[in-house]
């Protein structure tokens, strides 16, 4: 878990409300470390999620505040009622039972990661349950894979510590995005090292509100859904 606590710096039109107002109305966010979809930087906050939320909330005129966290402590927080929404996650039946997903705002292309020869790792081998794996702890791929009755044993909190399991041969594979596996390995300095890998599927992300918000403010999710579609940013890691 990161062991401080981010806000984004837009707060929108905040200067004009009383502070009883906004107190009221702030809209309550929380998301996790993922390049380079929502990152910190030098004590930046980054991403192109990041860009299309803030792009957003400034159409809907619409004051919030997001905080950075791990993956495991936001949607708890959301679904005890301390968090409006979480970002970006992808729509589960688990999920559903307490909240709903805005539209797509970015998408995740996992890739199954090898340190030596590719494995068949797919639920079509009858084998596969004598690899052991890993995704990051909490993470929908993290949760899908135990849904699949996966080898996954180890927790690692961020990508950082999945790519390092991997470097050890703790384990047999991670599944892990491919913009967040590049990050890794450049920040580590391996860009000669050779792994092999397997496209594993691509995952649509977007926000997840809380279902007691959105009774509260029932037109409130249309309004976002088109909002956040026409503030599209290119794929990269820039602010």
């Amino acid at each position: 878990m990161l062991k401080y606590i981010v806000q984004l710096a837009l707060i929108v039109g905040m200067a004009a409300m009383s502070e009883r107002a906004v107190a009221k109305d702030l809209l309550r966010l929380a998301t996790h470390d993922a390049y380079p979809y929502h990152y910190i930087e030098n004590g930046s906050v980054k991403g192109t999620v990041i860009r299309q939320i803030k792009c957003a909330f400034n159409r809907l005129e619409t004051p919030y505040r997001a905080e950075f966290s791990d993956w495991v402590d936001v949607e708890l927080r959301l679904r005890t009622g301390n968090l409006d929404g979480i970002f970006a996650v992808a729509q589960s039946e688990a999920r559903s039972e307490f909240g709903q997903v805005s539209v797509a705002v970015a998408a995740k292309h996992l890739y199954w990661y090898f340190a030596g020869n590719k494995i068949d790792i797919e639920t079509t081998n009858p084998l596969y349950q004598r690899y052991k794996v890993a995704a990051e702890f909490g993470s929908d791929e993290w949760l899908d894979l135990k849904r699949k009755s996966y080898n996954v044993r180890m927790k690692p909190r961020n990508a950082r510590a999945l790519v390092q399991l991997l470097l050890s041969h703790e384990v047999d594979a991670i599944l892990l995005d491919e913009h967040e596996f590049e990050h890794e390995i450049a920040k580590l300095r391996l860009q000669d090292t050779v792994f092999s890998r397997t496209e594993h599927g691509t995952i649509d992300l977007g926000v997840l509100f809380s279902k007691a918000f959105l009774n509260d403010r029932p037109t409130f999710l249309d309004a976002f859904n088109t909002a956040v579609s026409n503030c599209i940013v290119p794929n990269s890691g820039s602010q």
